[in-house]
């Protein structure tokens, strides 16, 4: 029996899941408008907005001095506003009442500060608040010591009940037949807010400001992303609309091969740099390329819980991912390139089935995943696995041995080479050695000020590992790596990412999937905003 609140129109059960959508799920990002701050030592008399005295009630006024005060700059036909943003939206029904109940807010703090919320679906900043936008941080759950930002304090689960028991407590009901004292509104609020103390359900945020975000945050190396559906494998036909496509882990380099090449011989004369990979002696190399992943049957069924709606929900099909850094030109070709490719064949080999190529969708690269549950914190794995890069590599310095972990350091730094590397680095290139680079880029990765944490690496072995791998080097000796990996930058600008590593990361290897831990099962690092898994420590 749903019981409507004469208020607002709102049953109590529509006012409950609303609030409990909020709770334990503080906004991603706040905007907070420029703040001004009072230049005289005038006095202030503000409103509290509660009662000071039981007897004779009557509402509080705190002098404070207004120098001290700061206020927000508001310019609410420019959208500059004090907002919080959700990156997941409710329901249509949650939304619909939190926005009804939005009307009940009268004031935010003080009374005196009156207030007009609103909500809105699918919200975009204006195009100047980028320095006002702070974002979320991660490391406020691992309660790590981490000293920048603003802390707010926000409602954990089993808020809204905790506040209903207090509320009862300090306002008792009377006993027998005694009638209940007559007790004003504000007067019973205040016995309830004399006495609550919220730390059992409350939990604390924090934000980190603009600067730091850019200070430290890392680019998606893939920024955009081309997803090309299979239609039909081996001429067969689609059963209740699906197509199941199951290449053996084995085959995932040379289906990336085969559509590279056919990319190439559609893109006719002088295809991208970006997608052919191959650059003339002395030229700038960018640090990623264009890159093709296999997105198969198996890891719909694998992953399909965690990635992005608009992908799980389409056929089996190839990613093709645009390094950040590529010609909107280049992009724009490449797009009429697939666009032109829809209801042609790709063969991989004679005894291999033949795919008949779909549609294409543009998709954000940066999104590819969804954004992690809640109580829950994101590390990466490797599909199939990461092939090293480089034979072991000596250290005639410091007579150090090489071994999987640094192999996958310089996968990863390679990968993420315009943030370790310094742009300024030709002289240091033409008086050291390749291999003492290697290790410099290594001990940077390896560091605690790192963006970066490995755990649990090793060796992984193939019978035939040239599958593995589209080109070796003779001296190189080919073997396959796997880790857990967690990547942290403050802002979790990697979090739902599209990101592959090591010596075939752009033909079907090295793509790095989710494995989502339990923030119970994680112990603290004060140099590492993610923390180290216990079993690890």
């Amino acid at each position: 029996m749903e019981t409507p609140n004469a208020d607002c129109g709102l049953t109590d059960e529509q006012i409950h899941a609303a609030l409990d959508w909020l709770e334990g799920n503080p906004p991603q990002e706040i905007l907070f408008p420029r703040v001004i701050s009072a230049g005289n030592k005038a006095v202030a008399y503000r409103n509290k907005g509660n009662v000071q005295d039981r007897k004779k009630p009557k509402d509080k006024k705190s002098p404070a001095a207004a120098y001290i005060a700061t206020a927000y700059k508001q310019h609410p036909e420019s959208g500059m506003v004090l907002t919080w943003v959700w990156h997941e939206n409710p329901s249509s029904e949650i939304a619909r009442t939190l926005s009804s109940l939005c009307g009940e807010v009268p004031y935010l703090g003080e009374a005196c500060s009156v207030v007009e919320l609103r909500t809105h679906e699918d919200y975009g900043f204006p195009v100047d608040a980028g320095k006002y936008v702070w974002t979320l941080s991660i490391d406020s759950a691992l309660t790590s010591i981490f000293k920048k930002g603003k802390v707010f304090s926000f409602p954990k689960k089993g808020h809204l009940e905790d506040l209903k028991q207090a509320f009862a407590a300090a306002n008792p009901a009377p006993k027998g037949k005694k009638k209940a004292p007559i007790v004003r509104d504000k007067e019973a609020e205040q016995n309830f807010l004399n006495e609550y103390l919220p730390l059992q359900t409350e939990e604390q945020a924090r934000y980190l400001p603009p600067s730091l975000q850019e200070e430290n945050a890392l680019k998606a190396p893939w920024a955009t992303a081309f997803y090309m559906e299979i239609d039909q494998v081996d001429n067969g036909r689609a059963k209740n609309g699906k197509v199941e496509w199951k290449p053996e882990e084995s085959e995932f380099v040379g289906w990336a091969v085969a559509l590279h090449r056919f990319l190439v011989r559609q893109w006719g004369t002088d295809p991208s740099l970006a997608l052919v990979g191959k650059y003339a002696p002395g030229a700038k190399r960018p640090a990623n390329n264009v890159s093709i992943q296999i997105v198969d049957s198996g890891f719909k069924e694998s992953y399909g819980q965690q990635l992005r709606k608009e992908i799980a929900e389409k056929r089996p099909g190839f990613l093709i991912l645009l390094p950040y850094d590529m010609a909107k030109a280049d992009i724009q070709k490449l797009h009429d390139v697939c666009m032109r490719a829809k209801g042609k064949t790709l063969y991989y080999s004679p005894n291999k089935p033949t795919l008949r190529l779909g549609n294409t969708t543009v998709i954000d690269a940066a999104h590819l995943w969804k954004p992690v549950a809640e109580g829950m914190c994101r590390y990466w794995t490797i599909r199939p696995m990461a092939i090293a890069e480089t034979r072991p590599v000596p250290d005639s310095k410091h007579n150090r041995k090489w071994g999987v972990r640094e192999a996958i350091c310089l996968a990863l730094g390679h990968v993420w080479r315009d943030s370790y590397v310094p742009q300024t680095d030709d002289e240091r290139r033409a008086t050291t050695s390749r291999e003492e680079r290697y290790w410099d880029l290594v001990d940077a990765i390896k560091s605690k000020t790192s963006h970066f944490r490995i755990f649990d690496w090793h060796a992984v072995y193939r019978v035939n590992m040239t599958d593995y791998a589209h080109h070796a080097d003779s001296s190189n000796v080919l073997h396959g790596m796997q880790a857990l990996i967690a990547i942290s930058d403050g802002a979790d600008s990697l979090d739902c990412a599209a990101m592959a590593i090591g010596q075939s990361r752009h033909l079907g290897g090295g793509l790095l999937v989710p494995v989502d831990l339990y923030l119970s099962s994680l112990h603290p690092d004060e140099d590492f905003g993610k923390g180290v898994p216990t079993w690890l420590k």
